[in-house]
């Protein structure tokens, strides 16, 4: 049975949607793996206000696609999964969430490498939603926006390797978590890099996505994330009719 996995951007960066799509086909060689980002919107996330923005175009994008085996929210802000969640039966995962949940499966501690300070405080209140900010010993930033990120900018990865030294040395990381889907493409260079396992979310979601799929879990209709309610809206479609 042929599994389609929606990798979705949330944000516009063509050449981002690209490398990530390229990292899931390489996890599932034999899935369809259907790159998905809005036509509008920010061409990376870097503030709240990036993300609610994003947060609503992830929930226009998955409307779009709603007959896809299983869904990967390819920004590691996580932005509207739990809406996408809401509106499809099918398996949704986030990167962070994916990140988190495989780095403790690995590491008792691990460090987190990030794009700009001011993503910091948010990282920290992510940390605490997944349950595991006692297991992090520290959220570095390299002061490198999103859009620099990935193979093409090879200072940044060896920013991201003297980065993820220092959490190594100074601050006993035995592992560390890229937290940007940027990241994904050159998470085995740095894992070399620092000798120490790295978690890219999008590898592993996409993983985490197929296997739910394979075990026949769907996204559960009944309470939290049950279908969104059938209320009017003005001046665009409804949610559910």
């Amino acid at each position: 049975m042929s599994f389609r996995l929606g990798l979705v951007n949330p944000n516009t960066d063509d050449g981002h949607t690209t490398a990530m799509a390229a990292v899931a086909r390489e996890m599932l060689p034999d899935a369809e793996i259907v790159p998905l980002q809005p036509e509008r919107g920010p061409s990376s996330i870097e503030s709240y206000a990036d993300e609610a923005v994003a947060a609503a175009l992830v929930v226009e994008v998955v409307r779009g696609t709603p007959d896809l085996d299983a869904y990967v929210i390819a920004c590691f802000g996580d932005p509207g999964v739990d809406a996408a969640r809401e509106l499809v039966a099918a398996p949704v995962v986030g990167i962070r969430e994916a990140a988190y949940r495989a780095v403790t499966l690995i590491a008792r501690r691990f460090a987190v490498v990030t794009t700009l300070r001011r993503g910091i405080p948010e990282l920290e209140d992510g940390l605490e939603r997944e349950g595991v900010a006692r297991r992090c010993v520290g959220v570095l930033p390299l002061e490198i926006p999103v859009a620099a990120q990935g193979a093409g900018h090879p200072d940044t990865t060896e920013a991201i390797v003297a980065v993820g030294r220092r959490a190594v040395d100074e601050l006993g990381a035995e592992a560390l978590v890229l937290a940007c889907g940027g990241m994904a493409d050159v998470a085995r260079a740095v894992e070399r890099g620092v000798g120490v396992p790295v978690c890219d979310g999008v590898a592993v979601g996409v993983l985490l996505a197929h296997a739910l799929w394979r075990a026949g879990l769907a996204t559960s209709k009944r309470g939290a994330l049950a279908w969104p309610e059938p209320i009017p809206y003005r001046g665009m479609p409804a949610l559910r009719a």
